[in-house]
């Protein structure tokens, strides 16, 4: 699915790297699954999607189950569903609210995009029928997936856990959900996942002095407000355990 941040570009990078080794008995787990560009291209038996926002695990659940859902999304339709969702009035179901807010929104941003249309700009560009093409074809990849609604700190972790965390980008656009994020917390977790056996993965741009780099490419990418056009795309793992 089209998401903002979106790693499909270098899973064929990282998932080499993040899966090396992994035992038939481990449990994947990507506690910030996003999009699902990564968890839906790897083959294990135990895998788990976690997310902090219900919207989209609901709607993930729901597209699991085939539960019926439109292919036209008028601006109408995409209004009512945004009120609800900054309401919470509950007059649209949560997995309707996820369909309707990452088919509909620019730049799979959710509500914080703005309505995308069936017919953009000068090409008529129907970009609602491409995000839920594009969507559609990941259903037959997430049927052993198990979704979760969590926070990443509050989610169960099975012994020996592989996790793979793409978190906010700092200095990035990010998520309404997201915006007050605390990095210090989340690399403190880090450090404590590994001592407890863990092996943790992480996604950013940067990460501090005890973490290593084990892979970067430069990547075009417009989460990037940064001075630099072309930022370097790392993955990072604490090493001093």
């Amino acid at each position: 699915m089209k998401y903002m941040g979106s790693k499909a570009r270098i899973a064929k990078y990282i998932i080499p790297i993040i899966t090396k080794d992994l035992k038939e008995d481990q449990t994947y787990i990507e506690p910030f699954v996003g999009g699902c560009n990564i968890i839906d291209k790897i083959e294990h038996k135990h895998k788990i999607g976690a997310d902090y926002n219900k919207y989209l695990i609901a709607m993930f659940k729901g597209l699991q189950l085939n539960l019926p859902r439109d292919t036209i999304i008028p601006k109408d339709l995409y209004s009512k569903a945004r009120t609800s969702y900054n309401t919470n009035n509950r007059k649209v179901d949560d997995f309707t609210i996820g369909w309707i807010g990452w088919m509909a929104s620019y730049n799979g941003r959710f509500f914080d995009g703005g309505y995308s249309g069936h017919s953009a700009g000068p090409k008529k560009r129907d970009y609602i029928d491409e995000q839920i093409r594009n969507t559609e074809k990941q259903i037959n990849l997430l049927q052993d997936v198990k979704f979760i609604h969590s926070s990443y700190e509050n989610l169960e972790y099975p012994d020996n856990s592989r996790i793979y965390c793409d978190i906010p980008y700092k200095r990035t656009k990010q998520y309404s959900t997201s915006k007050d994020f605390d990095y210090d917390k989340f690399w403190e977790w880090c450090r404590t996942m590994e001592q407890l056996g863990h092996q943790v993965f992480i996604s950013e741009y940067q990460a501090p002095e005890d973490f290593t780099c084990v892979w970067e490419k430069e990547i075009t990418n417009s989460m990037n407000q940064t001075n630099t056009k072309r930022p370097t795309e790392k993955l990072f793992r604490y090493t001093n355990v």
